[in-house]
């Protein structure tokens, strides 16, 4: 079942590590999903790789505009702040940035 197929609605999503892997056309349904799946006034709290994280190894890196162009419409983008995500260098295999692999935390409300 995908989101838009989903009769649950919630007041709030977390999505830590999932919107970085989507190509841009998949980009677009995934958030049309979390438009259906969010009640209006809902918040999507999004956490993704930053392309301020040197390198290739890992997700791909999302811009910060690239977060403000993907929720332009139907959302009120709150917040997008740097962050890093915490990894165990053990299983990961990869190098990253001190502290962790940067990232951007955003917080999105929907509309409606």
């Amino acid at each position: 079942m995908t989101l838009v197929e989903s009769d649950e609605r919630f007041a709030t999503v977390i999505d830590s590590g999932l919107f970085h892997v989507f190509a841009d056309d998949d980009r677009q349904k995934y958030v049309r999903g979390l438009a259906h799946v969010l009640q209006p006034g809902g918040r999507l709290f999004l956490m993704c790789f930053s392309d301020e994280e040197p390198g290739t190894v890992g997700p791909r890196r999302v811009s910060r505009q690239e977060l403000y162009d993907a929720f332009a419409e139907g959302w009120e983008v709150e917040s997008i702040e740097p962050a890093q995500f915490a990894v165990n260098p053990k299983f990961t295999g990869a190098t990253f940035s001190e502290g962790g692999p940067k990232a951007w935390f955003a917080i999105a409300r929907r509309k409606g």
